[in-house]
């Protein structure tokens, strides 16, 4: 093998693993319930059409899961869930929603990283209360 053959080839691998480091997972109307049933999840209702304004740090968030909910096609799950402004972070417990983070008038989510983070940070505390 030529020395820059393994180059691309080590660059490639290099760049599918970051690609995949740094996703979440998109979820559906079929398996929505089972992936909040479990443990602290955070998930954030996206639009295509609004990607310039998507919560960029969801995938960095710390102990728990992350997930996106495409409402282009899943509007029932928008509704059940009373999402009226993308994007819409909610962080499940178990299933119960805990905190919900939206977006302001222009379409961006007005809280942050730390902000999200915190709300996870004092659920897992409070599990050894």
């Amino acid at each position: 093998m030529k020395y820059l053959d393994l180059k691309l080839l080590i660059t490639f691998i290099l760049l599918l693993y970051a690609l995949t480091a740094t996703s979440q997972d998109f979820i559906s109307e079929d398996n929505f319930n089972q992936k909040i049933a479990k443990d602290i999840v955070a998930v954030e209702f996206w639009v295509d059409w609004n990607a310039s304004n998507e919560f960029t740090d969801l995938s960095s968030l710390n102990d728990c899961s992350k997930y996106r909910v495409d409402i282009g096609k899943y509007p029932k799950l928008q509704d059940k869930y009373s999402v009226i402004s993308i994007p819409t972070v909610i962080i499940f417990e178990s299933g119960e929603e805990k905190e919900r983070f939206q977006a302001n008038i222009m379409f961006e989510l007005d809280a942050n990283k730390k902000d999200v983070q915190k709300s996870i940070d004092q659920l897992m505390i409070a599990k050894f209360n």
